[in-house]
């Protein structure tokens, strides 16, 4: 991914918290991605699954925050709150900015020992130390840290605090699905002959390239 400028999607990011139309949420957000901006250029986003490379995190934030936008318009009689969910894609692995280290291609790379508490509690007391210098109604600032913590939808290691109870946070974790599917997988379609099978990554199936005759890939 060397082809990939970290310098403008950070910019990307920041055009992106622009469009949150509560004051407070939409300085928090810029000022936690700020303080962080040398954390998320300089980790991947995960220990080897996707987005494994220098700034995978930074680049992983702004297509999850992208989607999520994305799927905002595609429904628009939802009547979803945009605030929390910009709010939510662009800070939803912000804890990994402390759960991991620095990228490295060395094949002992591993979590920091905060891999016993999970990104997701990471993010959700990050967040909430910021979240802490504004006025926010109590009930409002949980509905926003439900954004960090329940953005996996399920309980697993790696997983949620809580599970959904949000339409927003369902975008949000639907959008980073999305691209943490879809991201492993563009070297091993690119290589693979058409019409055979490839595997991508540690997924549990094989999968099949088109036979399609006007399918030129």
């Amino acid at each position: 991914m060397n082809d990939i400028n970290l310098e403008n999607i950070f910019n990307n990011c920041i055009e992106y918290t622009n469009k949150i139309k509560n004051n407070n949420l939409r300085d928090c957000c810029k000022k936690i991605l700020l303080d962080q901006k040398d954390k998320l250029m300089n980790k991947p986003a995960t220990t080897g699954t996707h987005h494994y490379f220098k700034g995978g995190l930074l680049y992983h934030t702004y297509c999850v925050a992208r989607n999520a936008i994305a799927i905002i318009e595609l429904y628009p009689n939802l009547n979803i709150d945009s605030d929390l969910v910009i709010f939510g894609a662009l800070l939803h692995d912000i804890g990994k900015s402390k759960n991991y280290t620095d990228w490295s291609d060395r094949s002992e790379y591993r979590c920091n020992g905060s891999k016993l508490l999970g990104h997701s509690y990471e993010g959700t007391h990050l967040v909430e130390n910021y979240l802490s210098e504004y006025e926010l109604d109590e009930a409002f600032k949980n509905q926003v840290l439900h954004m960090i913590g329940s953005h996996m939808n399920e309980f697993s290691d790696y997983g949620t605090l809580v599970l959904p109870k949000m339409l927003e946070v369902i975008i949000i974790s639907f959008a980073d699905n999305i691209d943490a599917t879809l991201e492993p997988a563009h070297n091993v379609i690119t290589e693979a002959k058409k019409g055979s099978n490839y595997k991508i990554g540690n997924a549990p199936r094989d999968y099949y390239k088109s036979l399609n005759p006007e399918y030129h890939k």
